[in-house]
């Protein structure tokens, strides 16, 4: 029986298996659990004897674990004591399926390999950046000479970028430029942190039950290898130990899953002000693993008007047609003016987004006559 471990995301998997025709694991179960089930109920049959399930090629998918109990997952071998396989593909399976496989078969392992950056992604970066990024110029040429490092680095090690700065001025979206610009996708994996607060927080950094989703298992399913902590500063420091060996050796392990992440690049967001507010709040074990720390700057006047302004057509253009229609005999020159009136006392760009959608409302109720 071949046994190949593969650990990737799902799109690579399915070029990994490469259209074989196959069975799921799932499939299996019932197929074994259904018979055998049936088979208990006739204890009486004295002839009864084992049977022999015969398969070509099983396949089992990433998300097939949470269906199975901890006790199969922990003997993955009983399954097998009465199936005949040609081979066996696993897709991210847990450190018990693995080593359980290891101790009985040869076992093949793969990883997906997420290539370094190069001179053209570099560039495209820096094009996708100026046209939706505004006032912040500055990040641009600091953030374009620290992901080059993860390019002339002979390491496989990552990159650790921490975005600090008020809120709202574009510290998430440019991860997800980043994600865009390296991997043709915004499919960034992201973990908004001031959600993990509590108990399910040491649980899903450091693993309690293979089923269960943890840190560990999501990043072997990343589609690229841009990995997004939002709102870092919100996390616990006695959680802190979780991010050590991952931002120092790229590498995670976990009570149930293991992972390797070369060549990636985190991006950590906070609202901390300054570079010695960050070193004081995550102490040096943490400070010292980060590669560049990066200030987002308030926005500035010019920056807020041509924000507002942007924003402004977005908003109209994504208005229903009835709605646009409505507000037709209206010069969208004088609603943006009408707009800027209130620009010194926003902040940033959810503040101005946010008082273009509520004045386009009052506007087309007032153009209604409902108001």
């Amino acid at each position: 029986m071949e046994i190949k471990i593969f650990n990737g995301p799902d799109n690579a998997f399915q070029e990994y298996i490469n259209g074989t025709s196959f069975t799921t694991m799932n499939e299996v179960m019932m197929q074994i659990f259904e018979t055998e089930h049936s088979y208990t109920v006739r204890t009486e049959d004295s002839e009864w004897k084992p049977k022999i399930y015969e398969y070509e090629t099983i396949v089992c998918y990433r998300q097939e674990y949470s269906s199975m109990s901890t006790n199969l997952i922990n003997n993955i071998m009983l399954l097998f004591k009465n199936v005949e396989c040609n081979q066996i593909y696993f897709q991210n399976p847990p450190i018990n399926i693995v080593e359980s496989l290891q101790r009985n078969h040869e076992v093949t392992v793969f990883y997906h390999d997420f290539e370094k950056v190069d001179f053209e992604k570099l560039s495209g970066l820096k094009e996708i950046y100026t046209e939706r990024i505004i006032g912040q110029e500055r990040v641009l040429d600091v953030l374009l000479s620290v992901v080059n490092v993860s390019r002339i680095r002979q390491s496989k090690r990552p990159v650790v970028i921490m975005f600090y700065g008020p809120p709202a001025v574009g510290k998430t979206e440019t991860a997800k430029i980043l994600s865009e610009a390296l991997y043709g996708n915004d499919h960034i994996k992201r973990f908004q942190l001031s959600m993990y607060q509590t108990e399910h927080a040491y649980k899903f950094l450091f693993g309690a039950d293979p089923q269960n989703d943890s840190l560990a298992k999501d990043l072997l399913s990343r589609e690229n290898n841009v990995i997004l902590f939002d709102e870092f500063d919100k996390v616990h420091p006695n959680l802190y130990s979780a991010f050590y060996e991952l931002f120092d050796e790229g590498r995670i392990r976990d009570n149930n899953y293991s992972a390797e992440l070369d060549n990636s690049i985190f991006i950590l967001t906070s609202n901390y002000s300054t570079k010695d507010e960050i070193k004081n709040s995550v102490g040096p074990a943490i400070f010292s693993r980060i590669t560049e720390c990066i200030r987002f700057a308030d926005l500035s006047p010019e920056a807020k008007n041509e924000i507002m302004t942007k924003r402004f057509e977005e908003s109209f253009e994504n208005l229903p047609e009835e709605d646009k229609e409505l507000l037709s005999g209206v010069s969208r020159k004088e609603m943006v003016d009408e707009l800027s009136v209130e620009l010194g006392n926003l902040t940033n760009s959810r503040d101005i987004k946010n008082t273009i959608e509520k004045y386009l409302s009052l506007k087309i109720l007032l153009v209604k006559g409902i108001l």
